[in-house]
């Protein structure tokens, strides 16, 4: 394999791709059409100014943790000794000496295990893994209508492209927060990106497209939710969306920020539209509840 900044991806699957030549390779992903939508100056100045900003302990736990569901926790990070505190000079040196590796203290090491035995005793999930599948593979395509490289890593598929597992540690998955979280990062987008990834590179179309949730403190309380076609079809319309900014923008060779004209601020309009999306929200789940029953029986 070439060097990271050698790597030149073109259409076609990848399945060990290193995660690091993934993210610095071309290709609109779901986090790029998520940078697009924010404004396409964001975008660019990514593109311009790559950085790699220190990763909250909620982003790195989840990092680590599907580096342990894909089975190389070993080989990927290394067990440090007991300090009080990681600006020890003993912890230092001990970072110093594993370059490249993820460093971590043995209680923190200790509650990846644990998450991850929880996940796989999770019935939903112990069904799903047990069929053969792969972690991480790359998917790159060509968006037809706009002529833009794209690209997707789903964390699981299984061998005949049928089902996808997207793996989330949550802060809360119970299903009004999950629900709430999957709006505001977009979770849907993810759903439709690498559905419709996989089918354009391999003309099977993902029948299935599945979030295992769990919680990354004891009791690790996991939940399973499954895009629906409406949330595909909701993030097809952000895909298309992005890729029309950004093949305008190519274009036109301008990155706008945000719109250069004053707007009234109407703080009681957003209140209100949310609060009628949270009210639209609650009605649809207490029918939701109404027709499951009373699970705990």
């Amino acid at each position: 394999m070439r060097s990271d900044q050698e790597f030149q991806a073109e259409p076609g699957v990848y399945p060990n791709l290193p995660i690091k030549k993934y993210h610095l390779s071309d290709g609109l992903s779901k986090t790029g059409a998520c940078r697009l939508s924010r404004s396409a100056r964001t975008f660019r100045d990514f593109i311009d100014n790559p950085r790699v900003s220190k990763p909250t302990k909620s982003l790195q736990t989840g990092s680590i943790f599907h580096i342990a569901m894909e089975g190389a926790f070993d080989d990927e990070c290394r067990v440090g000794p007991a300090v009080k505190d990681k600006r020890q000079k003993e912890w230092k040196e001990f970072v110093k000496a594993h370059p490249g590796k993820i460093c971590m203290a043995l209680e923190e090491a200790a509650e990846i295990q644990s998450m991850r035995q929880a996940l796989l005793e999770y019935g939903p999930a112990r069904d799903l893994l047990s069929e053969p599948g792969r972690f991480e593979v790359s998917y790159y395509w060509i968006d037809q209508a706009t002529g833009i490289l794209c690209k997707c890593r789903p964390d699981w598929i299984s061998s005949n492209q049928l089902t996808i597992i997207d793996f989330k540690t949550a802060a809360d998955a119970t299903e009004d927060e999950f629900r709430r979280s999957a709006r505001r990062y977009h979770y849907y987008v993810s759903a439709a990106m690498t559905i419709d990834g996989v089918h354009a590179v391999t003309g099977i179309k993902p029948e299935r497209y599945i979030f295992l949730a769990i919680e990354p403190q004891s009791p690790y309380l996991t939940a399973a939710y499954e895009a629906t076609e409406d949330d595909i079809e909701l993030g097809r319309e952000f895909i298309r969306r992005s890729l029309s900014t950004l093949k305008r923008c190519q274009e036109n060779g301008t990155w706008p920020g945000l719109p250069e004209e004053i707007r009234a601020l109407d703080v009681q309009r957003y209140a209100r539209r949310h609060a009628e999306e949270e009210n639209s929200s609650d009605a649809q789940d207490e029918i939701s509840n109404e027709s499951a029953g009373e699970w705990w029986e």
